[in-house]
């Protein structure tokens, strides 16, 4: 199993990039989980938010785990469970604060089976002139990268 935590402080962009990658990935050609579940929505509401969310796709003979939220032990807890329900799944694609416990709870878990880990660290927008440019900017890099990431060994999506 391999995973690819996503990880920052608040308001970095870590639900963003999930939702970006999840998007990617599923691409329209994907529309329901594993359990025939329809997909969520991975675009911003109105407000240009992005929400949660938690799905197992099969995705060229590959299952991937794509979860969003890490910020709390509940929702850290139901990728723990995701992941015992699904023991046969290649990726697992997530977030996770930069620090304090919730960083230490879910890579301790991740250590524990014994998994491949990569962490992208994710870091705020910090330009004052010209923050909206540079957000646009930020996140079409991070997509960028990700997919990169993702496409080439040990992902190889």
């Amino acid at each position: 199993m391999k995973f690819l935590i996503i990880s920052g402080a608040p308001d970095t962009g870590k639900t963003t990039s999930i939702n970006k990658i999840a998007l990617w990935l599923t691409g329209g050609v994907i529309t329901s989980d594993i359990n025939g579940n329809a997909l969520p929505t991975f675009l911003p509401d109105a407000s240009g938010k992005y929400w949660d969310f938690s799905i197992v796709i099969i995705l060229k003979g590959k299952k991937i785990i794509i979860h969003s939220a890490t910020d709390d032990k509940y929702n850290i807890d139901q990728l723990v469970e995701k992941i015992k329900d699904n023991p046969d799944t290649n990726v697992v694609i997530s977030s996770c604060r930069d620090l304090y416990w919730q960083r230490d709870y879910i890579l301790d878990y991740i250590k524990s089976i014994g998994a491949f880990l990569l962490e992208s660290p994710l870091a705020k927008i910090t330009r004052r002139n010209d923050a909206a440019s540079a957000d646009v900017w930020y996140k079409g890099c991070l997509l960028t990268l990700h997919q990169h990431l993702l496409l080439n060994i040990p992902f190889n999506l």
